[in-house]
């Protein structure tokens, strides 16, 4: 009778250590830095990740049918969103991703060339940049811009026009990766610190509407850690 009682409490003493333990590994994996429901109707889009990245509409139309709940509508020249700098939304030197849904009636044109979906920093921007596009062909392809490379990655699938997909762009120490509705590719690459200034553009290269995405973004999330 001792030894099934010392047994019991044992057990019951490792439960919790053992889910405070999955706690903050869960935790320290990775961070919700912003989250982006697109359900909003004026002129803000909100960020319920508790860290204040609310964003600027431009000529977007709101309350559009979504992949969860509304989206946001980008047509004419320019719209998009604009979200100030901050340091959580520089990748710096750790794991980064972002997760977005996208949905087109046609694919870029030539004359567009890609759709810009979500990108913080130029080409030539100082620090570094990343972003994420639709390429003429249909295909995803997200950029990772650092200090010491640059490394892309493109989707093996091509984007159907008139359906929602789901992309999520990824960057670790050692590999850039992609995953477009399921389909994983992933490179080996070194990137280095990426950090700069610049706003984060969703649905748009900049504010003068380069490579403007015709079509709807809904539920955009960003993660750190």
């Amino acid at each position: 009778m001792h030894r099934t009682r010392w047994m019991s409490a044992t057990a019951a003493l490792a439960v919790p250590a053992l889910v405070l333990a999955t706690a903050q590994g869960a935790s320290a994996a990775s961070a919700t830095v912003a989250s982006w429901g697109m359900n909003d109707t004026g002129t803000t889009m909100s960020d319920s990740s508790g860290h204040g990245h609310n964003g600027t509409l431009h000529t977007v139309k709101t309350a559009q049918p979504g992949f969860a709940g509304s989206s946001f509508g980008f047509f004419g020249h320019p719209s998009y969103v604009s979200v100030p700098s901050a340091a959580d939304l520089n990748p710096g030197t750790a794991n980064f991703s972002f997760t977005l849904h996208v949905k087109f009636p046609n694919r870029p044109s030539s004359s567009v060339g890609d759709y810009d979906l979500m990108r913080k920093g130029l080409a030539t921007t100082d620090g570094g940049s990343w972003k994420v596009e639709v390429l003429g062909s249909g295909k995803a392809f997200c950029d990772f811009r650092g200090a010491t490379h640059e490394g892309t990655v493109t989707s093996t699938n091509a984007l159907s026009a008139g359906a929602w997909h789901t992309i999520t762009c990824t960057r670790t120490a050692t590999t850039v990766q992609i995953v477009a509705d399921g389909a994983t590719v992933t490179k080996t690459v070194t990137t280095g610190s990426i950090s700069n200034s610049g706003s984060v553009f969703l649905g748009a290269k900049n504010g003068t509407g380069a490579d403007q995405l015709t079509g709807y973004l809904d539920s955009v999330t960003v993660r750190k850690g």
